[in-house]
């Protein structure tokens, strides 16, 4: 889902068994996502930076304006790939994107990308002329699975995003996630993101006593578990 204008997004570090309760409890006043199959869906991205890094040096250096880009998919299902450019300013994010195909995303992962400067769309121009003139290419793989719940005042998105793997193999990226990088210390994502105002029942559902606020990104965390 695009998010066409800035959004309010809070990322916190919580524990397991917090993840466990929270699943729990969000799910007695909050909605699943349509599109979970069960209780979540399993997402795969291919994260992008430039020679000198510079989005993971934005990240790291707390920068008030960052952007990076990546390719995702869902569950393993290469029929529906996008491009996404994920923008941020302080604590509000904003995302657009595109599709591309299997043949269009193995071509990018070996360097062949000129077909992007013939495309129609805004993004893939965009994308295209970051390769050329930053050098912009594939660093990590980062996988893991989601549980979204929704909210409809405030408009209110919830996700845990847990059993985090990384690969730097990008050539991996239509293989078995199995053999990427796993931590070894277990952790959950919790992520809120909301309009204009959160709800207290949310508000007051999601402070977990070992909840700490984190401006870490998945990307910047398999930047550093991969070497």
């Amino acid at each position: 889902m695009d998010e066409n204008s800035y959004r309010n997004e809070y990322k916190y570090i919580i524990s397991p068994e917090s993840k466990v309760m929270l699943s729990r409890n969000l799910g007695l006043i909050m909605k699943r996502d349509s599109s979970a199959i069960g209780k979540g869906y399993f997402i795969k991205s291919i994260y992008f930076d430039t020679l000198y890094d510079e989005a993971l040096n934005d990240n790291l250096l707390g920068a008030p304006s960052r952007a990076k880009y990546r390719i995702r998919c869902y569950n393993n299902d290469y029929n529906f790939i996008r491009l996404e450019k994920k923008e941020k300013h302080l604590n509000k994010g904003m995302k657009r994107s595109c599709g591309l195909s299997r043949n269009e995303v193995q071509q990018i992962i070996d360097n062949e990308f000129d077909f992007l400067k013939e495309r129609e769309d805004d993004l893939l121009k965009e994308f295209y002329i970051e390769m050329k003139t930053k050098n912009l290419m594939p660093k990590v793989i980062v996988c893991y699975f989601r549980e979204p719940f929704l909210y409809p005042h405030g408009n209110v998105r919830v996700t845990l995003d847990y059993d985090l793997r990384h690969s730097r193999n990008i050539k991996d990226f239509f293989e078995d996630q199995k053999t990427y990088f796993k931590e070894e210390k277990t952790k959950c994502v919790l992520e809120v993101k909301f309009d204009e105002f959160l709800p207290d029942v949310i508000k007051d559902m999601i402070q977990v006593k070992e909840t700490m606020q984190t401006a870490n990104s998945k990307y910047v965390t398999g930047r550093f578990m991969t070497g």
